[in-house]
C-alpha cells in the first residue's frame, strides 16, 4: 500500500525533530517508537528520499526533511488556526450576521449600535440590506436574513416579534407653511395638503394611507422619492409636506430651512419591531447581536400583537 503523508505522521516527524529522537517523539506522543519509525521510513520508501540523518548525537533532518518539517508546521498551524476559529463560531465570537433593516432604523439607531457591536467584537462581519418593511419580513421568513427590524404596523407573518425601539413621527414642513407654528397638528389638519411621501408600502407610508381613509380622504401623493434626504430637498423646494420621525430630522445638518411640528395622534407614536424565525434556534453570535439590541427592552411579542401595537447593501427602505 502506498504511504500517505497524514496529519498524524506530520505532528510525529515534528516531534521527531524538536526532540531529536524518534524513542523521545514516541514518547511524548504515547504511540510505540516501531510504528513511529515505520511512518517515516514509508515516506522515505514513497518517494526515494531520506528525510532523517542518524548519528551519534541524535537525529537531524535531510534537506528533503527540512522541506517536510517547513511545510508540517505551514500545514499544523493552519488546522491549529483553524480549529480555534471553528470554536470561535460556537462560542458566538466570529460569524456573519444577515440584517435587513428600514431606513428609520438604520438611520436613527442601528448604525451607532452596529458599530458598538462590532467594536465588541471584532471577529464578527454584518451585512445590513435596507428595503420596505414588507420585503424585510419576507426576507426574514425565506431565510435571507437572520434579523429584520422594520415598522410595527406591518404584519410579521410567522416570525418571533421583539420590541426594538419606538421614534415619534411629525409633519414636515417649511418654516414659512401655515402649520409652522404651530405646537402640535392633528392629521386631519395635514391631509389636505399634498404630500411628499417615502416608496408605496413603506412603514410610514402605509400608517398616512390608513389614517386618511379613517377620515374618509385619499393621501393627496404629489412626489414619491425613496430617500429621507430627497424627501427633505423636495419639500424645502415647497412640493409638498411630509411625515417623518422626530429622531431623524434632531441634529441634522441642512434642514435649518424646515420644521417639525409633532403629530397629535395614537399612532404617530410608532413601535418598531426586530423579527427573527425562532430566537432558540439562532447561531450563537446572532443571539449575541439580538440581545445587544434588546437591551432596553426585553418584551416579547407574538405576531397576532402587531396589529394592537404596532456588507449597507441599498436597497429601498
Amino acid at each position: 500500500m502506498t504511504a500517505k503523508i497524514d496529519l498524524v505522521t506530520l505532528q510525529l516527524f515534528v516531534a521527531i525533530v524538536e526532540e531529536q529522537s524518534i524513542a523521545k517523539a514516541a514518547e511524548k506522543k504515547n504511540i510505540a517508537a516501531s510504528a513511529v519509525s515505520r511512518r517515516i521510513s514509508d515516506i522515505e520508501d514513497r518517494f526515494q528520499v531520506e528525510l532523517l540523518h542518524r548519528h551519534s548525537k541524535g537525529i537531524e533532518p535531510t534537506p528533503a526533511g527540512f522541506a517536510l518539517l517547513e511545510h508540517a508546521r505551514i500545514i499544523l498551524g493552519n488546522l491549529s488556526r483553524l480549529e480555534t476559529e471553528l470554536t470561535g463560531y460556537r462560542q458566538g465570537k466570529r460569524g456573519l450576521i444577515r440584517v435587513c433593516a428600514n431606513k428609520s432604523a438604520i438611520l436613527e439607531f442601528l448604525a451607532d449600535e452596529l458599530s458598538l457591536f462590532l467594536e465588541r467584537h471584532p471577529l464578527v462581519r454584518i451585512d445590513i440590506e435596507e428595503d420596505l418593511s414588507p420585503a424585510i419580513v419576507r426576507a426574514v421568513v425565506e431565510n435571507r436574513a437572520d434579523i429584520g427590524i422594520f415598522g410595527g404596523n406591518i404584519d410579521g407573518q410567522d416570525l418571533e416579534l421583539l420590541s426594538y425601539r419606538s421614534d415619534s413621527l411629525a409633519a414636515l414642513v417649511t418654516r414659512d407653511h401655515p402649520l409652522a407654528g404651530r405646537g402640535k397638528v392633528r392629521f386631519r389638519e395635514l391631509v389636505d395638503f399634498d404630500f411628499v411621501s417615502l416608496e408605496k408600502g413603506s412603514s410610514i407610508e402605509t400608517l398616512c394611507v390608513a389614517a386618511a381613509a379613517a377620515l374618509g380622504q385619499h393621501l393627496k401623493v404629489r412626489v414619491r422619492v425613496s430617500s429621507f434626504d430627497a424627501l427633505f430637498r423636495v419639500i424645502d423646494a415647497r412640493m409638498g409636506v411630509g411625515v417623518v420621525p422626530l429622531e431623524i430630522v434632531q441634529g441634522r445638518y441642512g434642514v435649518d430651512s424646515l420644521v417639525t411640528v409633532p403629530l397629535d395622534e395614537s399612532w404617530a407614536q410608532r413601535e418598531l419591531l426586530m423579527g427573527v424565525r425562532d430566537y432558540k434556534s439562532l447561531p450563537p453570535v446572532t443571539k449575541l447581536l439580538v440581545d445587544h439590541l434588546r437591551t432596553h427592552d426585553d418584551a416579547s411579542l407574538t405576531a397576532d400583537g402587531v396589529s394592537d401595537r404596532l456588507t449597507v447593501v441599498p436597497g429601498r427602505g
